[in-house]
């Protein structure tokens, strides 16, 4: 077991992670190298990294991406273990180790052990993980026998689509009042203006895909005045970065509905294994009558299901079109442990103590206060 502290070292991984994670049972696209590793180079801030790496002599069989991340609470600095890929303005769900197929729990015990031992943090804050993930369940368990205060639970509720053989076999799953509705808007485009659907294929014209789908996301929030993902210079330069990395991969879904030779919607999905993975989307507006993203939704399905792929996962957030699409829900899971030092007392004051005193204070506030008189009876 050793620990990895530079992005020079860590950049000369790829072609053993891509090997490890090529076999792994339980991993997703944002365990990756990649993805990762292009995370690292934009969002670490200058602070430590402490990836570990498991070996069974030259044989890589586990890899934690964790790095230190200093805050201020109280004053007083708290340093938090995390993973790779979290804190910045980006949000991956399904974050974990990597681990050699049948060695799960080996390796995974091993690398909770070397965590648990790990000096130079304060508070072990895991979150978006996957509860399938041996990791998961071996990490809580190292953490209560190492008498450290040990929190879990739920991170993120994710929607998700079960793909069915044919594109037929999945409009007759539907409630026949939504399977009206995705052949009539898709009719309806079709009749108004000549369209195309298609899949950018071309890496050298990729970035003026990319501008396209950032155009069309701000412009479609702004419309509705609201904040949008593509909001930072580093969000950008960050996605840029990962699908270009991902068309090299076969990676990258980047579905294009065209109109009239202008491209009027995008979504931005990765594809991994059996399973496509919706990132980020945008529509033109101005032509919001047409419904241009909703008919685009309907081709991204008849496209995964063409290609194979048995599940259209939407990844975290509410939106009222993937309540009405989606067959099943699962759950990522947060685990924040807790060592015997100032910072992570300072961390439990500021995120439990205080907030639950405040809760208890105007609970009595409220018991106190007078009641209101009674209404006379004329």
């Amino acid at each position: 077991m050793r620990v990895v502290e530079s992005a020079a070292e860590l950049s000369l991984l790829a072609d053993e992670w891509e090997l490890l994670q090529k076999d792994s049972a339980v991993t997703s696209v944002f365990a990756t190298f990649d993805w990762l590793y292009l995370w690292w180079k934009t969002y670490h801030r200058g602070r430590p990294l402490r990836l570990l790496l498991a070996r069974d002599g030259d044989a890589l069989v586990g890899i934690l991406p964790l790095y230190v991340d200093t805050v201020s609470m109280l004053r007083f600095p708290v340093r938090l273990l995390r993973f790779v890929g979290t804190g910045g303005d980006t949000s991956p769900d399904d974050l974990g180790p990597v681990l050699a197929r049948g060695r799960e729990r080996e390796v995974a015990q091993a690398l909770a052990d070397a965590t648990m031992r790990m000096p130079g943090w304060d508070v072990l804050k895991l979150t978006d993980m996957d509860p399938g993930c041996a990791f998961t369940t071996v990490m809580a368990a190292t953490a209560n026998n190492s008498w450290l205060g040990c929190l879990t639970g739920r991170s993120e509720l994710i929607a998700h689509l079960a793909l069915p053989a044919t594109f037929d076999a999945w409009l007759q799953s539907l409630h026949r009042d939504r399977r009206y509705r995705v052949r009539n808007v898709r009719k309806k485009l079709n009749a108004a203006h000549p369209a195309r659907f298609f899949v950018w294929q071309d890496a050298a014209t990729l970035d003026q895909g990319v501008d396209r789908l950032i155009h069309l996301h701000r412009k479609r929030w702004e419309k509705l005045g609201q904040s949008h993902a593509f909001s930072t210079p580093e969000y950008v330069d960050f996605h840029r970065a990962v699908m270009h990395a991902c068309m090299v991969r076969d990676r990258l879904r980047l579905y294009c509905l065209e109109m009239d030779g202008q491209i009027v919607a995008m979504s931005y999905f990765y594809k991994f294994r059996d399973t496509v993975y919706l990132m980020q989307s945008g529509f033109d507006p101005d032509y919001s009558d047409l419904k241009p993203g909703q008919v685009l939704l309907g081709y991204v399905v008849e496209s995964a299901i063409g290609e194979g792929h048995k599940v259209l996962d939407f990844l975290r957030g509410d939106h009222r079109y993937k309540d009405e699409l989606a067959t099943g829900e699962r759950e990522t899971v947060y685990l924040t442990a807790f060592r015997a030092s100032p910072g992570a007392l300072v961390y439990n004051a500021r995120k439990r103590l205080l907030p639950a005193l405040k809760a208890e204070v105007l609970e009595a506030i409220e018991r106190l206060r007078p009641a209101p008189p009674k209404a006379e009876r004329p």
